[in-house]
């Protein structure tokens, strides 16, 4: 980032500077004068900032001047120190000058400034973040299930590449909700995980009456009282698991009528059903603990989405050699003929099947028998979002998932039915798990009408499934480091993006070196 000429009055604020400006000594006249331009960037420089991560500048700096904002845009590494630019940040500034421009740093030496006022016009160095947020929100809604999905957003790949946004800093919150309810679309699902929110004060003048379910699971947000802007919404479905607030209560009673108290439409809290009063609660998912639960729904997933492919022959590697695969189909066979769904009747339902013969037929053992057995049966189409999920057993060399839900049947006028599929995996070397009992129960759909606005189309032929050890995805990484020159982290962030297709990881990697979206500090010193 240079300088651009085209701005010719410029002040630098150091450590002596700001303390005059603080004094309100007649000499910082024309500093102010440039601060409280809004058509003006500053930029700011971080003494030896290079020594440290990004994001713990960024933060340290953004904690310091709480609840004031700044927007950190182009941030970048020069040798030893660190640069970004901001502008319309007088408040800011003033705010940073009381402390000298020294900034507490939690993960070492505190952090320096300096600030070049005037640095450019906006004219002249014009940076369009307005499309780019745009573009964001837009790629993280889903129209199908009106869900916006604000996960981590600070971390955006795409995002984070021009400026940094955290949600923590409430304007950036209420801004980005704004852009999202005005201009992308409606949404009633919202995802706020891992954004370090501590208040929701930014969402009160916002009228977001269309959400119903919003996630806030893994923040800082310290007491229920927090969750006063939510008051006035129909909030149905609420995750707060993963706060400080969660650790204020003795009880599940306790917890669940403090919640209510902000919240008196909701139906489920933290995923167990509450609805009824004096029931016991209802959980749809249950999980020991969150140490398994990333891996059970990434291996679901991953699972589901190759069943649902044309060929399931995409889903050899996840069964182990030895693996045993049986069916049971719970509809009589006299209902399952009228409706069209005899090829679901090779049953090994061992309460009518006399025949001993038969039950050794219908139970599969073998990756390829599997495979063939499981090529036998109709296309599919699985709702993820009607799925349930119950881990059984763990013990970190075997675990056992239970999973029912919802799909589709392709094959016969996109009938509705039900489903129970239980996985026994298997612990291997590199990290891997393998299938090595899979017990599939089909059943009817207590309500046909579940699933009747999904679409259903899957574009087998444009789906590559991409399925690598963590060896072999450290040989990926060091390959496209040494092509690259990135550091392993840049690395692993192009190739993930890529879904590991090293092709299309080169290929947006030399797009966006050509357009200068790739900062220094990204590549290896």
């Amino acid at each position: 980032m240079q300088r651009n000429l085209g701005c010719s009055r410029t002040r630098t604020l150091d450590s002596s500077v700001a303390i005059k400006l603080t004094m309100g000594q007649n000499s910082t006249f024309q500093e102010r004068l440039l601060m409280e331009n809004p058509n003006l960037w500053h930029e700011f420089k971080v003494i030896r900032g290079a020594e440290y991560k990004k994001e713990e500048v960024l933060k340290a700096i953004l904690n310091s001047i709480e609840p004031v904002h700044l927007l950190p845009v182009k941030y970048q590494v020069r040798g030893e120190d660190s640069y970004f630019i901001a502008n319309n940040c007088g408040p800011a500034i003033e705010k940073l000058c009381r402390s000298s421009l020294i900034i507490k740093n939690p993960h070492g030496n505190p952090l320096i400034l300096t600030i070049v006022l005037g640095f450019a016009s906006v004219h002249d160095l014009n940076v369009n973040i307005q499309p780019l947020l745009l573009t964001t929100l837009t790629r993280r809604y889903d129209s199908n299930t009106k869900s916006l999905d604000l996960e981590a957003f600070h971390k955006d790949l795409d995002l984070s590449k021009t400026i940094y946004c955290p949600l923590s800093q409430m304007t950036n919150l209420e801004h980005v909700l704004n852009v999202a309810k005005n201009t992308v679309a409606t949404f009633e699902h919202l995802n706020l995980k891992h954004n370090e929110l501590y208040t929701l004060d930014a969402m009160k003048s916002l009228d977001l009456i269309s959400l119903k379910y919003i996630d806030l699971r893994y923040n800082s947000i310290m007491n229920m009282k927090d969750l006063g802007a939510l008051k006035n919404l129909t909030i149905v479905k609420l995750w707060l698991d993963g706060n400080p607030l969660c650790e204020n209560y003795s009880s599940a009673k306790q917890y669940i009528n403090s919640v209510k108290t902000y919240c008196p439409h909701i139906i489920q809290l933290d995923g167990v059903s509450i609805s009824i009063p004096d029931m016991p609660l209802m959980y749809n998912n249950y999980f020991k603990d969150s140490t398994k639960q990333e891996l059970v729904y990434q291996f679901v997933t991953h699972f589901f989405n190759l069943y649902d492919q044309g060929d399931r022959m995409v889903l050899r590697g996840l069964y182990d050699k030895h693996a045993f695969y049986s069916f049971s189909f719970s509809i009589p066979f006299s209902i399952a003929h009228r409706r069209k769904l005899v090829q679901f009747t090779t049953s090994r339902n061992i309460l009518k099947i006399t025949d001993p013969n038969k039950r050794d037929k219908f139970l599969y053992y073998g990756e390829d028998n599997i495979l063939n057995a499981l090529k036998l049966l109709p296309k599919t189409y699985h709702d993820k979002n009607s799925f349930q999920y119950d881990l059984m057993y763990d013990d970190n060399e075997c675990i056992a998932i239970s999973i029912s839900g919802l799909f589709k049947n392709k094959s016969s006028d996109a009938q509705i039915l039900s489903f129970n599929r239980t996985f026994i995996l298997s612990f291997n070397p590199d990290n891997e798990y393998n299938i090595i009992n899979d017990q599939y129960n089909i059943g009817d759909a207590l309500d046909n009408k579940s699933l009747i606005n999904i679409d259903s189309t899957v574009a087998s032929e444009d789906f590559t499934p991409v399925c690598f050890s963590s060896t072999e995805k450290f040989e990926m990484i060091t390959k496209f480091g040494q092509i690259t020159k990135l550091t392993k982290d840049w690395c692993k962030t192009y190739l993930k993006e890529a879904n590991w297709d090293m092709r299309k990881s080169i290929q947006n990697f030399m797009k966006d070196l050509k357009s200068n979206a790739v900062p220094q500090e990204a590549f290896k010193i």
